[in-house]
């Protein structure tokens, strides 16, 4: 298959909120790159921000802002089979269904060389960035094709579909999280948001031994399926007072660890005094909001953390964890949409509660 020249369909952020479905140049591979026909890309929480003008990677990661360069399309949840190669040497990989880990860094920086290349501010990352050069468009999941680095594209068994795949990406991130949090067997753990990171933190922690999960959300779908997935104990905030109940299931200890992936000034708050004396509480989204704490709720030697993308192998312990069926994603996959219907799937990823939807998964 050659395909050198000829075109495709691709979502293109052109400018904020405007997302156009456009056909667009395939592009010519470098040598250590693959062609990825994508048979499946996630709407991730980032692309809605994305789409209104923010950049939640320079936020997670660097903590300041920078802005969208326009012309991204944008998608970084992939899953799809490698179609054509860059070199002859890597011809083998044709065929080979994989899915995408969607970002490469520098190799060469401060961080890189501690081996933190999560944290890299030199990364390259398909679906979004501005530190691409010299492309026409910058490369993403919401397309027919993506280019990806060759040992980006990691091979995926049969038993995991290509919808499910999409989830491996936010699945590297629980994973990565729950790291970062030091959960250990006999911990009590609480989960602030349901989305679909919240559901894989809840169920990688359920891996790692805690013994208690608690999650926590403003929406009863989203609860009823963590609850299928096996979580211990469900709250709802609009409803439920969230920390007295915490403390009453804690026998007033509060929990060892906390995951916040709202990031509001409410939910860290909650987070903060909802914790156990040597407790975590680990901030999986951020924003510029200022918030003033007590210093006395750091006391007992708490600790406040975050967590920002994950390392290259916590991707291969995501594609275990989901091919044994030791976490699960497609109960918590609530739309799917063809790629011709972009605008809709956006309509719907952005107006969640309105649809009663927790994760968007677009296919070609």
């Amino acid at each position: 298959m050659n395909l050198v020249g000829k075109r495709m369909k691709a979502a293109v952020l052109e400018a904020p909120q405007r997302l156009v479905l456009k056909e667009v140049p395939i592009p010519q591979l470098k040598e250590d790159e693959v062609l990825v026909k994508v048979g499946a890309c996630g709407i991730c929480g980032s692309d809605v921000r994305y789409y209104f003008g923010e950049n939640p990677w320079a936020l997670h990661t660097l903590g300041k802002e920078e802005e969208m360069p326009p012309n991204v399309i944008l998608g970084h949840e992939i899953s799809g089979d490698i179609v054509e190669v860059g070199s002859s040497e890597l011809k083998d990989r044709i065929g080979k269904r994989v899915g995408i880990i969607a970002f490469r860094a520098c190799g060469t920086c401060y961080y890189c060389r501690k081996g933190l290349h999560n944290l890299c501010a030199n990364m390259l990352h398909i679906g979004h960035d501005g530190r691409w050069r010299d492309v026409e468009y910058v490369p993403g999941g919401f397309a027919e094709y993506v280019p990806v680095w060759n040992d980006k594209a990691h091979i995926i068994p049969s038993d995991i579909s290509y919808e499910e795949a999409t989830q491996l990406d936010g699945l590297a991130v629980a994973v990565h999280a729950t790291n970062r949090g030091n959960v250990r067997p006999g911990d009590s753990v609480m989960i602030i948001g349901q989305g679909a990171i919240g559901l894989m933190t809840a169920q990688v922690v359920k891996v790692m031994g805690a013994t208690t999960v608690i999650a926590v959300d403003i929406r009863d779908k989203p609860l009823d399926v963590a609850l299928r997935l096996g979580v211990d104990h469900t709250l709802n905030s609009k409803r439920d007072d969230v920390f007295k109940e915490v403390m009453r299931l804690t026998n007033q200890e509060g929990v060892d660890v906390v995951f916040d992936t709202v990031g509001s000034k409410e939910t860290v708050l909650l987070g903060l005094k909802s914790l156990a004396r040597g407790g975590r509480l680990v901030l999986v989204a951020l924003s510029k909001e200022r918030i003033t704490i007590d210093l006395t709720m750091l006391s007992g030697e708490r600790v406040i953390t975050s967590s920002a993308n994950n390392l290259y192998y916590e991707y291969t312990v995501a594609v275990k964890l989901l091919s044994s069926h030791r976490v699960q994603v497609r109960p918590f996959i609530t739309h799917v949409f063809n790629l011709d219907e972009i605008e809709e799937a956006f309509k719907v990823a952005i107006n969640k509660d309105e649809y009663d939807a927790i994760k968007v998964v677009v296919k070609p």
